[in-house]
């Protein structure tokens, strides 16, 4: 009987340890999303209820509506969300977009958001296993909270740059933390906001100019070199559909000659 006993819990500790490992392997082999972060406003000193108020803005709907056109261009899915990024001293509208890519394409679509949101500066953060700073991701437990409350808090705890993502159920917050010296800090917020933690290292890159026309030359020569490098990429989402809907026009005139077709 004892026999039996030990043999089935060593059976049991190797049947433990396989699973063990094979979720370790597993989760070293899936791949990990990289994040950027672009703001599509070019107004001056917003007040933090401004910056609320413009995560509902036409400039914000059509700055995520061409990071996702770009889905098509760098064949992956992108992601791209409401944003309010903040600060010690101020704070703005902004988009976070998530996707699998390696770094270069990351910054090529990061580029194109800058220059046509006439941004001076993007950030970018690139998940990699010996990378010098670290994104932590606060997630709130309790429901849906005011930004206006998160931020306040997140100030009060002495983190001076983050991005808040509302979600259903709660509000994700994104902090980079470029030389490794919040991590106190940011647990200290989390326990406060009764949030989870999690944390990955990386390479964070803040990438334009303080003068705007400067900034537009570095995101278009980051254009064409990806471009250069990457001949003949797809078109855009929408420039495909359009594209589809005139091809699939002219094959019915070809089919039905002397049919009047719409388009």
């Amino acid at each position: 009987m004892k026999l039996f006993k030990s043999a089935r819990t060593s059976r049991s500790l190797v049947l433990l340890l396989v699973l063990t490992w094979s979720s370790v392997v597993s989760a070293q082999q899936e791949k990990t999303s990289s994040y950027g972060f672009v703001s599509p406003n070019t107004r001056e000193n917003l007040k933090l209820e401004q910056a609320i108020k413009g995560m509902n803005s036409v400039e914000e709907t059509e700055l995520r509506k061409k990071a996702i056109n770009f889905s098509c261009v760098v064949r992956t899915r992108i992601r791209a969300y409401r944003a309010l990024g903040s600060w010690s001293d101020g704070a703005e509208h902004s988009v976070m977009v998530r996707f699998e890519s390696d770094e270069a394409t990351l910054r090529y679509v990061l580029s194109h958001m800058g220059r046509d949101a006439q941004q001076k500066y993007v950030i970018y953060f690139h998940p990699q296993p010996d990378g010098e700073a670290d994104l932590y991701t606060l997630r709130p437990r309790g429901g849906m909270r005011s930004l206006t409350v998160l931020t306040n808090a997140l100030e009060r705890a002495g983190i001076p740059f983050r991005t808040l993502v509302p979600l259903k159920p709660t509000t994700n917050i994104y902090i980079i933390d470029l030389d490794r010296d919040l991590r106190t800090k940011i647990l200290n917020a989390a326990r406060t906001l009764r949030a989870s933690v999690s944390s990955q290292p990386g390479k964070a890159k803040l990438f334009g100019d303080d003068e705007r026309q400067r900034a537009k030359v570095v995101f278009e020569t980051d254009i064409k070199d990806y471009e250069t490098k990457n001949p003949n990429l797809p078109p855009t989402c929408d420039a495909r559909k359009v594209f589809n809907r005139r091809d699939a026009t002219i094959r019915r005139r070809e089919t039905f000659p002397g049919v009047k077709t719409p388009g």
